[in-house]
């Protein structure tokens, strides 16, 4: 009911918006007209897409008349715009009022469709909603009806996400202005505030019975305009403006039965909800396209696409777990669509998303079982062969080699170091130290491909990079190392360029860190001295 307008002798006092639960369900509480109208006292959020213009939602097509109820109630509302005195501020509702009636019962809840039973629950719970209801929605595309005609009285369903999924609200329309404002539901949806949700008509299917509070099952039918307010005292937007929607894809495959399949759907563009929701609806998905939650080994392939990013941004990775492996793989997932959506740059619009994984029941593991130097003394310079001896799950062990350039400033007791990718990765020290920042969107991007993957075999030479302060005399205390003040990126590339970092990409997800200690004596004065004007020239030549 809630929503459902209320009239005394023709004239719309509010509307139906809050009932008791486990009580006498044939009555409510209705939210005054006087307080739902307050809404528009708060500026909306700017829509990034040229409105559709639509006639007057109270006009007949052919100049007929209206119905007297209704015409009463949208001219109570037009009214209560019209004779506002510039400058005059309509007080907005008491909190404690709002905490009064949050304690009865919402008659609209949450519906989620398309998804397992635990990301419901997942969803749900992110979204503040404590009485999902699985189902009884549309999985499909929800076309856009131009130049809509609605009533207040109508059924409507407020949208998260359509398509294969959906997630949204269902309620009633309580009022239209001739301006094509509309207010509805008589009690907050999600409560956020001035947002962009796209609204469409709904079909009631029936009303499910219960005890503690019946609701509505219904499905979306034509999107017909855009929630601008979700406030206290109801929800309230646009008729014939169309929000601006965010696209993803799952491309899904079983690699154990060898079966794939693909799921589309589109999502709100709201940046502090949008990487939770899209991330909780693909952990649904592969909860149903895999048929099970549990161990094993997922390869991830993500691509986003939008303005500014020439022909997208891929990263590829792989994970492993032991419990959950939809939940586990889909984290980092979240965590950089999070540095996307709030960069402080650009706001990316259009946007997709496109998340390629294949998943397995088995466990592509490699664990790093030795590392061998030989000898424990070296020179300034000297190029070190590293063996690595790798053993993938349950297979023969094979052995690797690679080879570490010493670096002409190390000096005294050194290690190598053999890892598998993000177990003590290189980290952004000059951002974390307040040395440098990511200063621009294209470079954000830049230090994001340098992070390590899990399916990369990583040796590294370490030592203590002091800064010197003239020929043979060292100072630990003075200026910072020049690592210490590189980015992430550009310490990688100049590692990789000197020999000091070595990175070997797998096919499994490696685990494991093995350390050697080794001692590192000068090297030739002459041959150094020698080395290190080639590499000035070099350098000069490269600059």
């Amino acid at each position: 009911m809630s929503g459902s307008p209320v009239y005394i002798n023709g004239k719309l006092i509010g509307a139906i918006g809050y009932g008791w639960n486990f009580s006498e369900h044939n009555l409510g509480l209705v939210t005054p007209l006087e307080d739902m109208v307050t809404i528009w006292d708060w500026p909306e959020k700017k829509i990034t897409i040229p409105s559709v213009s639509a006639p007057s939602p109270d006009e007949e097509e052919n100049g007929g008349e209206k119905k007297e109820k209704n015409r009463s109630g949208e001219k109570k509302t037009g009214e209560k715009t019209d004779e506002k005195k510039d400058g005059e501020e309509t007080p907005p509702e008491k909190p404690e009022d709002t905490v009064k009636l949050s304690a009865y019962g919402e008659l609209s809840p949450l519906f989620i469709d398309g998804v397992s039973q635990r990301a419901v629950s997942l969803l749900a719970g992110m979204l503040g909603e404590n009485r999902p209801v699985p189902g009884g929605a549309f999985n499909g595309e929800i076309p856009v009806e131009m130049n809509p005609r609605l009533s207040p009285g109508e059924a409507i369903t407020v949208l998260l996400a359509w398509g294969d999924v959906t997630i949204g609200s269902t309620g009633t329309l309580t009022a239209t202005a001739k301006d094509g404002k509309f207010l509805a539901f008589a009690h907050p949806f999600l409560g956020r505030g001035a947002v962009n949700y796209p609204v469409a008509r709904a079909y009631i299917h029936n009303v499910v019975p219960s005890l503690e509070s019946p609701f509505k099952v219904g499905s979306p039918l034509r999107i017909f305009g855009t929630v601008t307010h979700d406030r206290p005292q109801g929800i309230g937007g646009r008729i014939g403006y169309f929000t601006p929607s965010l696209s993803a894809t799952l491309n899904f495959t079983d690699t154990d039965r060898k079966t794939s399949g693909r799921k589309r759907f589109r999502f709100v563009p709201d940046p502090f909800l949008g990487a939770k929701l899209s991330s909780g609806i693909f952990t649904g998905l592969i909860d149903d396209l895999w048929g099970r939650k549990g161990q094993g080994t997922a390869d991830v392939t993500v691509l986003i696409q939008g303005r500014g990013m020439g022909q997208g941004w891929t990263r590829k990775n792989m994970f492993f777990s032991d419990k959950d492996l939809a939940a586990d793989a889909l984290k980092e997932f979240s965590e950089l669509l999070d540095i996307i959506f709030l960069n402080p740059f650009a706001e990316v619009y259009p946007f997709g998303v496109t998340l390629t994984a294949e998943f397995t029941e088995q466990p592509r593991l490699m664990f790093i079982e030795g590392l061998e130097v030989k000898g424990d003394s070296f020179k300034t310079g000297d190029t070190v062969d590293v063996e690595v001896l790798l053993r993938p799950y349950r297979k023969k062990q094979v052995k690797k080699t690679f080879k570490i350039t010493i670096p002409k400033d190390a000096d005294g007791i050194c290690e190598i170091i053999v890892r598998g990718g993000g177990i003590d990765p290189l980290n952004q020290s000059a951002v974390i130290q307040g040395w440098k920042t990511i200063a621009n969107f294209r470079q954000m991007f830049t230090e994001m491909s340098a992070l390590e993957t899990n399916n990369e075999v990583i040796i590294e030479f370490n030592y203590d990079k002091v800064v010197k302060k003239g020929k043979g005399e060292k100072n630990s205390e003075g200026p910072v190392s020049k690592e210490e003040q590189e980015l992430l990126s550009e310490v990688k590339k100049r590692r990789l360029k000197d020999g000091t970092l070595q990175i070997f990409k797998s096919e499994f997800v490696v685990e494991g860190l093995l350390r050697k200690i080794i001692e590192v004596k000068p090297g030739d004065e002459k041959n150094d001295q020698t080395t290190q004007g080639q590499d000035e020239t070099a350098e000069g030549e490269e600059e």
